[in-house]
C-alpha cells in the first residue's frame, strides 16, 4: 500500500480511503484464520516458548535439562529480580492514593468521577456498577494494578503484592483465549470485550509496568510467574493474529502493549520478531492516522497526545535493542510535537476540541503544567531548543512568529505574543475525522486573553453514563459557529485563506454545513488586539440562521438593543457585538462546560438569530479587554458586499482606532489600513 499516495488524496475523500485501506495494513483477519482457533497457552508449556540460550538463563537451562520445572521457574524468577532492580522506596504517595490501594485489596474498585464499588469475594469482572462502559473497560485494562504497585513500592507491604497476584490470577483463570469472543451482558454490541485491541494493549502495558515492582515480592511465586508468562504469551498471540485492522488511536495503543511485552520479556523466542513486526505495523498506522503536518486525525487533543506518547515509547524501545527507526516515522513524531508547540494555549493546554479535557494549572510552577514534559522531551529527542523554550517560556529562544496554521488538519492558532497573558484564539475547521471523537462544530473557536479563559469550548462531558448529555455537548449549536434551524451540521472543512503579518492575521475557512448551504467564516485578528468575524451563509437553503456563542462560567450581561453581550470578571473580559444589517434577536441558550470526564457546570450561552435567510452575511466583533470597562467598538460592511463574493471590505473602530480591512480570495489579497 502506497502511504504517500493515500496522504495526497483530497481531504473530503481521505477518510473513506483510510477506512477501506486499513484492512490492507495488517495480516490478521485477512488470513482467513478462524477466531475460535486461538487457545490459551498451558502454563506447563511456557518454557518451550523461551530462548534459554540467552545470557543469564544458564541456571534455568540446566534445570530444564534435568527435567526440574519447579527449579527452572525459581531460577527464572531470580533472573527477573536481578534484571529489574527493586524500585527505590518512596514516601510521598499521599493518603488518598494509599486509601485507594487499600480498597483494591478489599476488592473495591473505582474509576473516574464515580463512587467506589465493592466487587465482593467472587469477582464478576464484567459487572457494570455505575452504568458506564468506560468503567468496565478500565477494569479490564488493569488500571487498578498501578495504585497497588505504587503503594507496594512505598511500603513494601505484602498485602498489596498478594492482592495483585490474587486479582491477576483470577482474571487469567476466567478469561482464556478460547472465550475471547464473549458478549458483554449489558452492552450487547460489545463482542469480545475482554480481548479487544485497546483492552489487550493497555492491559499488557500495565502488566509490564507493575511487574518490575511486584516481581520482588514474597507473594510473587515461581508458580505465579508461570501463569503470568502464559497469559502474556496469550496477549502476544492474540495481537499478532488479530490486530485491530483500523486506522485509529487504539491500534497504536495495542501495538505499544505488544511491544512492551516483547521488550520486557525478551526471553520469549519470538521477541525480536514481535518487535520488528510491531514497528512495521505502528509505522504504517501512525503515518496513516496523522496528517503530513503532524496532527492526529481524530482532531482531539487527548488522543493526539496519547498516540504521540506511545509512538515515542515505541521508538525508544526499538532504538535500545538496535532496531532502526525509519526517517518518516521520526519525522512524523517531531511534527506531532510541532503541533503541540504551536497550538497549545497560554497554560500549555491543547484546544478543547472534540473529546479533549482541560486541566488549568493552579500553580506558577510551569513544570507541573500540561504538556510541559512533552515539550522538554522533544528538545532532547530532536535537538531543537524551541520546544523546551515554549515549555519554560524562554523568550530568547522562541520564534518571532506566534500564529500558526495546520492546513491539512484545519487547525489554527492566532496569538499576539508568547506567555500566559497572550491573546489566543484557536479555531478548528477540519476534514472529517477517522472516528467519533470529533464533533460537528467546524468554524468553532476558543479564546483566552490576559491570563483568563473567556470563551471555552463546551467540552465532551462523558462517553457512557449519560447518552443524552453526551449528544448535547456534541451538537453544533453548543459551539461557536453557525446553524440552520438549529440542526447539526455536516463536517468537511477546508481552508481558503491564511496570511499573517505585523498588522494582523487573516483566516478564511469554509464548510458545507447543510444541503444547499455553505458556511464561510473569515477571522481578522486586527492589530493583534481584537477579532472581526464575517460569517457568510452561502446558498439557497431556507430556515432560521443562528450564530452561537458561549462564555466561560461566570457572570455576564446582555444588551439586546445593542446586540451585545459581555463577561463581568474582575480582571479581564470579552465583548461580543453583532453588527446587524437587518433585524436580529439576542437570545439566551442552555450552556454547559465539561472540562473533565463526568463533570460539567452551567455557563452563559446565547445566539444571534437573524431575520434574513441565506444567502446572507453576518458581522461580529469579538473584543477581549483588560479591566471591567469595555471599549467602544463598532464595524460596518461596505455597501456593495454580498454573501459568497471573493472580495470583502469593511471598517472597524475599536480602542479609539479606525481601521479599513478586507480580503480577496481571487487573487489572494488582504489589507489592514489604520486611519487614526
Amino acid at each position: 500500500m502506497n502511504l504517500e499516495y493515500l496522504q495526497r488524496i483530497p481531504s473530503q475523500s481521505s477518510i473513506h480511503i483510510f477506512l477501506v485501506a486499513s484492512l490492507l495494513f495488517f495480516p490478521g483477519a485477512a488470513t482467513g484464520a478462524d477466531p475460535t482457533e486461538l487457545v490459551s497457552l498451558d502454563p506447563s508449556e511456557v518454557l518451550s516458548k523461551l530462548d534459554l540460550s540467552r545470557p543469564g538463563l544458564e541456571t534455568v537451562h540446566h534445570a530444564v535439562g534435568r527435567g526440574d520445572r519447579e527449579e527452572a521457574f525459581a531460577a527464572l524468577l531470580d533472573h527477573y529480580r536481578n534484571l529489574y532492580p527493586r524500585p527505590e522506596q518512596s514516601d510521598d504517595l499521599g493518603d488518598k492514593k494509599f486509601a485507594r490501594a487499600d480498597r483494591i485489596v478489599e476488592h473495591i474498585f473505582e474509576w473516574g468521577p464515580y463512587e467506589p464499588a465493592d466487587y465482593g469475594e467472587e469477582i464478576d469482572w464484567a459487572w457494570d456498577p455505575r452504568g458506564d462502559i468506560e468503567w468496565v473497560a478500565a477494569v479490564y485494562r488493569f488500571h487498578w494494578a498501578i495504585p497497588l504497585a505504587n503503594a507496594y513500592d512505598s511500603t513494601r507491604n505484602e498485602d498489596y503484592a498478594r492482592a495483585f497476584v490474587e486479582l491477576t490470577s483470577d482474571w487469567i483463570a476466567k478469561h482464556p483465549l478460547e472465550k475471547r469472543n464473549v458478549t458483554h451482558p449489558v452492552y450487547e454490541h460489545w463482542v469480545g470485550y475482554p480481548w479487544l485491541d485497546i483492552q489487550t494493549g493497555i492491559r499488557a502495558t500495565h502488566l509490564c509496568q507493575v511487574f518490575k515492582s511486584f516481581v520482588h515480592a514474597e507473594g510473587f511465586t515461581p508458580e505465579f510467574l508461570e501463569v503470568l508468562l502464559a497469559s502474556l504469551y496469550d496477549h502476544q498471540i492474540k495481537t499478532e493474529t488479530f490486530p485491530m485492522n483500523r486506522i485509529h488511536n487504539k491500534a497504536v495503543f495495542e501495538q505499544r502493549g505488544f511491544i512492551n511485552i516483547a521488550f520486557t520479556f525478551q526471553e520469549f523466542r519470538d521477541s525480536q520478531r514481535w518487535l520488528e513486526l510491531a514497528l512495521e505495523r505502528t509505522r504504517e498506522n501512525l503515518l496513516a492516522q496523522t496528517t503530513l503536518d503532524g496532527v492526529q486525525r481524530e482532531w482531539s487533543g487527548g488522543y493526539h497526545i496519547g498516540v504521540m506518547r506511545d509512538a515515542i515509547e515505541i521508538m525508544e524501545r526499538m532504538e535500545s535493542v538496535g532496531i532502526a527507526i525509519p526517517d518518516d516515522y521520526r519525522d512524523r513524531v517531531q511534527k506531532m510535537h510541532d503541533y503541540i508547540f504551536a497550538m497549545a494555549g497560554p497554560n500549555l493546554n491543547l484546544p478543547m476540541f472534540g473529546d479533549t479535557s482541560r486541566h488549568v494549572p493552579k500553580t506558577p510552577d510551569r513544570s507541573k503544567w500540561p504538556d510541559y514534559a512533552e515539550l522538554v522531551q522533544a528538545s532532547q529527542l530532536f535537538d531543537d531548543p524551541k520546544y523546551a523554550a515554549r515549555a519554560k517560556l524562554d523568550f530568547d529562544l522562541l520564534p518571532s512568529i506566534t500564529s500558526y496554521a495546520f492546513k491539512e488538519a484545519g487547525m489554527y492558532a492566532l496569538r499576539d505574543k508568547w506567555g500566559p497573558e497572550q491573546i489566543y484564539m484557536a479555531l478548528h475547521c477540519s476534514p472529517r475525522a477517522i472516528s467519533s471523537h470529533d464533533q460537528r462544530d467546524n468554524g468553532t473557536f476558543e479564546l483566552s486573553a490576559f491570563g483568563r479563559w473567556l470563551m471555552n469550548d463546551s467540552g465532551y462531558y462523558t462517553y457512557g453514563h449519560d447518552p443524552e448529555g453526551r449528544q448535547w455537548h456534541r451538537r453544533t449549536s453548543a459551539h461557536q459557529t453557525l446553524t440552520l434551524e438549529g440542526e447539526n451540521a455536516e463536517v468537511d472543512g477546508q481552508l481558503l485563506l491564511w496570511q499573517t503579518g505585523s498588522e494582523g492575521d487573516v483566516l478564511t475557512v469554509e464548510n458545507p454545513s447543510y444541503k444547499g448551504l455553505v458556511h464561510r467564516r473569515t477571522v481578522w485578528f486586527v492589530d493583534h488586539a481584537f477579532f472581526v468575524l464575517l460569517d457568510e451563509a452561502i446558498g439557497d437553503a431556507t430556515g432560521a440562521l443562528d450564530l452561537h456563542f458561549q462564555f466561560a462560567p461566570g457572570e455576564w450581561v446582555k444588551e439586546a438593543d445593542q446586540a451585545t453581550a459581555k463577561t463581568l470578571f474582575e480582571d479581564a473580559n470579552v465583548l461580543v457585538r453583532s453588527i446587524p444589517t437587518h433585524s436580529l434577536d439576542l437570545e439566551e441558550e442552555e450552556g454547559w462546560y465539561g472540562w473533565t470526564y463526568g463533570k460539567r457546570k452551567p455557563r452563559p450561552a446565547f445566539r444571534f438569530r437573524h431575520s434574513e435567510q441565506a444567502p446572507a452575511s453576518f458581522l461580529t466583533l469579538v473584543v477581549p479587554y483588560e479591566g471591567v470597562t469595555p471599549p467602544d467598538a463598532t464595524a460596518a460592511l461596505s455597501a456593495d458586499s454580498s454573501a459568497g463574493a471573493d472580495r470583502v471590505s469593511l471598517t472597524a473602530t475599536v480602542f479609539g482606532k479606525d481601521w479599513e480591512i478586507g480580503r480577496d480570495l481571487d487573487p489572494t489579497e488582504v489589507w489592514f489600513h489604520s486611519t487614526k
